[in-house]
């Protein structure tokens, strides 16, 4: 898998965890350009958005994998659903199988 396969991937998986890391990237920037600027209230509201910025991505990351857990946990409960039907299947068919053969045992 390429980088950029799995950024797509994960990006698909959590999109507002890239965006929050972008948010909180481009508010560290702005920030360092407003204190190279020496515009102090500039650069303390800068600051303020990227520690709003980082929380929100926290909270992104937190919300997207209890959600992302909870899509696993309904894919494995489909999946042994899926293979204990197929179970009843084959059991049926043996057991049809053996019911066939006893009685052609029988007849014999």
């Amino acid at each position: 898998e390429t980088y950029s396969n799995k950024f797509v991937r994960k990006f698909k998986e959590q999109p507002l965890v890239p965006l929050g890391a972008a948010a909180t990237t481009v508010a560290l920037v702005l920030a360092m350009v407003k204190m190279r600027q020496g515009k102090s209230k500039s650069m303390n509201y800068w600051l303020r958005a990227r520690v709003v910025a980082q929380g929100l991505t926290i909270a992104a990351v937190v919300g997207g994998s209890y959600a992302l857990g909870q899509t696993q946990t309904q894919k494995d409960a489909a999946a042994a659903a899926a293979a204990d039907q197929d179970a009843r299947i084959e059991r049926a068919g043996f057991e049809a199988r053996m019911r066939e053969a006893e009685e052609a045992h029988r007849f014999e």
